[in-house]
């Protein structure tokens, strides 16, 4: 077989089998369904996941961490050094990216792994979402712009607040994900008190 096409196909794959992974749960997704989604034969997706949809499963969370984290870190780094500014482009990335539910995926999708997986995805999961904020925090508490000291709690605070707004029904005009997002950082940045 040749190198770039097999490589093509598992990319494909794994595209395919990420897509159903996200928008239906672990459990509700066959080989056959990410078989018939690539079109091709359910049988030869062993060739390229050889431990079947476990495998595929975990290659796909892990890629999909490793890219929300990358994404993150990189809009916060976009955002130059002004705090604010970086904390508004956390907010944007995440409402525009699918969202990520982990509380399903530990309760739903983690049944079936085994217990080393499940651990070992929950813990790039929860890494992914709040280490590139933490590193912002860190920075904001050194030079005096923020002052607490549970940055973990606080990046925690902003992902949760923030990753809701995917959970609001979608309304017709555009870029209203990104507004809400941007209100619910400055509720945090502002305080609730001093507003």
């Amino acid at each position: 077989m040749n190198p770039k096409s097999d490589n093509d196909t598992r990319m494909r794959i794994l595209d395919a089998a990420d897509d159903l992974f996200r928008t239906r749960g672990y459990s509700s997704v066959t080989l056959r369904d990410i078989a018939d989604t690539v079109g091709m034969r359910h049988a030869s997706l062993y060739y390229y996941a050889p431990d079947g949809k476990k495998q595929l499963y975990v290659e796909v969370m892990e890629r999909s961490f490793a890219r929300h984290r990358e994404g993150l870190a990189q809009a916060i780094t976009d955002a130059g050094d002004d705090f604010s500014a970086q904390m508004h482009a956390a907010a944007r990335w995440i409402v525009t990216q699918p969202p990520m539910d982990i509380s399903r995926m530990a309760h739903a999708d983690m049944s079936d792994l085994t217990e080393e997986q499940a651990a070992r995805l929950m813990q790039i999961a929860y890494d992914a979402i709040r280490l590139p904020i933490v590193d912002a925090l860190k920075q904001a508490s050194e030079a005096g712009v923020i002052h607490f000291s549970n940055h973990d709690l606080a990046a925690m605070a902003l992902v949760s607040m923030v990753q809701s707004v995917h959970g609001i029904p979608m309304r017709p005009e555009g870029r209203w994900r990104e507004r809400i997002g941007r209100q619910l950082v400055d509720m945090l940045l502002q305080g609730w008190l001093h507003m």
